[in-house]
């Protein structure tokens, strides 16, 4: 699944993005594009879960079709 994050603006913000969402699944594997403000991530779990753990984390994510 990929997520459009505008707010992401550098690595830190990657690096944020992957902690959260490694917490939640520590399978999980995210491939994230800062200039492009995507993130793709292959993982077990709904893309809802994931969505609510990157806006916990601090950012605003949508999922693209």
């Amino acid at each position: 699944m990929e997520f459009a994050i505008p707010d992401m603006t550098c690595g830190g913000c990657a690096r944020a993005i992957t902690r959260a969402v490694n917490q939640l699944d520590p399978d999980a594997t995210l491939d994230i594009d800062v200039p492009v403000k995507t993130v793709r991530i292959t993982s077990t779990l709904p893309a809802q879960r994931l969505a609510e753990t990157i806006e916990a984390a601090g950012f605003h994510p949508s999922l693209r079709a």
